[in-house]
């Protein structure tokens, strides 16, 4: 599989994480928040905030809480910085 069929199948995989539930989210300073979050976003592919896939850059990824028994949840640098 080259790179081009390795994107897009990773697309189609977000794609296909695009469902929005609630989520109870222990963040990183303390707070635990109820939020409403996609799949995609549960699972680490976006941003919790503005959905943007993890680049590099301002698009890379910081941890920035857990969704209490299922993972982690990660803010872009953009997001983190305040920039967005």
């Amino acid at each position: 599989m080259n790179a081009a069929e390795k994107q897009e199948l990773f697309a189609r995989v977000v794609a296909s994480k695009q469902a929005v539930r609630t989520y109870a989210v222990l963040l990183d300073d303390g707070q635990l928040v109820s939020l409403e979050l996609s799949e995609a976003q549960v699972e680490g592919f976006e941003c919790m905030t503005c959905k943007t896939l993890c680049t590099s850059g301002l698009g890379a990824f910081r941890p920035a809480g857990r969704v209490l028994n299922v993972g982690t949840v990660f803010q872009c640098v953009a997001c983190t910085g305040g920039a967005r």
